[in-house]
């Protein structure tokens, strides 16, 4: 038995064991099995009822993949539950899943907030009244100093305007979501999205950030109306409506679709509801689509095959060329690197940093 095992048993922390478990995608009865433990017991001890003794701990700690200091107290913890995302549905993936989602998002808040005591991160401001998605899509555009034509890198103007974006470490199945944390809002991006969709969904969650404050997971309405800001957003109306191919052929369109950083299929249908094309002219569109291949794999330029976050990454080094290298974040954070890397992006030869990324 270890002396971390002893000492983190005499001032355990409840929230941690269900931090740690939710990030491994376990449910209680699955680490009861593990650590040999009735199958109620772990939820007694997540709730304070039951106190673990030291072997019981580094038996979780060992199956959980975390050191057995990281169920210490004494570190400032985010608790978050469904009500405070942006997911698409609750019905499309697992309890199990959003909690292991969440718990990544809680883990990110932690590394963020000990980063911001070394390094100044981009000031977020998304508030504002707006009257509807569109003007608000454009009130974006022009604090952006995007007045006109195709949005570049929109996970580095995210960045750039204070939002944290990461992705998230393991393959999960929920999709893209985003969160409103205490003075940082916050995106996830998933594996599984092609970098075009990617960009789409990014600018639905940019849109929730800026119209939802308070999130309704689900909801049909939040659902359409920040896939108007999207639209708007990556589209604008006005612009395509002057430029959208007169005979809509699908080479054209892919060709319009690639300046825009969208997807053929997206293009067309704003296309369409925009009356550019008839509802035939769609159809015939989708089915060349199919035909290629490209409703599951289209091609994407080299442009947007590096939309990738790099604001945390950034951060990191500044911050070890001032004394908090990722070793001693590790530390502070009772995780190991590797988790921190997964977190924060973290690489050898980072990319150029985000504007207005400064020490403390």
């Amino acid at each position: 038995m270890t002396t971390d095992a002893h000492a983190t048993a005499s001032g355990f922390d409840p929230a941690r064991l269900a931090m740690a478990r939710a990030l491994a995608g376990l449910r209680a009865r699955e680490l009861a099995e593990a650590a040999g433990l009735a199958p109620a017991a772990v939820s007694r001890i997540e709730l304070g009822q039951l106190r673990p003794d030291p072997s019981v701990l580094a038996r979780c700690a060992e199956r959980l993949g975390v050191q057995v200091d990281f169920f210490a107290p004494g570190r400032p913890h985010l608790r978050l539950d469904t009500a405070r995302a942006h997911f698409r549905s609750l019905r499309a993936t697992t309890a199990a899943k959003r909690a292991q989602a969440l718990a990544h998002v809680e883990l990110l808040w932690e590394v963020t907030t000990a980063l911001e005591e070394v390094v100044g991160l981009p000031t977020a401001d998304l508030t504002g009244q707006h009257d509807s998605p569109e003007r608000a899509a454009h009130a974006v555009r022009a604090a952006w100093g995007v007045e006109s034509g195709p949005v570049p890198d929109l996970v580095r103007s995210l960045e750039a305007h204070g939002v944290v974006v990461s992705r998230l470490p393991v393959q999960a199945a929920v999709g893209v979501f985003s969160c409103v944390l205490p003075e940082r809002p916050t995106i996830v991006l998933t594996e599984r999205e092609n970098p075009l969709r990617q960009r789409f969904s990014v600018a639905h969650e940019l849109g929730h950030l800026v119209l939802h404050p308070d999130p309704a997971p689900g909801s049909r309405v939040h659902e359409s109306e920040a896939d108007a800001f999207a639209a708007e957003f990556l589209m604008p109306a006005e612009e395509i409506a002057g430029t959208f191919p007169l005979h809509a052929g699908l080479d054209a369109v892919k060709e319009l679709a690639d300046a825009y950083g969208v997807t053929a299929a997206a293009l067309a249908a704003r296309g369409r509801a925009l009356g550019l094309m008839t509802d035939a002219a769609h159809r015939r569109l989708l089915t060349a689509l199919a035909k290629r291949g490209w409703r599951t794999a289209e091609p994407v330029d080299r442009e947007h095959l590096g939309e990738r976050p790099n604001l945390l990454c950034r951060a990191v080094v500044l911050a070890a060329e001032h004394g908090v290298d990722l070793a001693a974040l590790a530390v502070r954070l009772r995780v190991d690197t590797a988790t921190l890397r997964g977190l924060t992006g973290f690489t050898e030869r980072p990319e150029s940093a985000p504007r207005r990324l400064r020490l403390v």
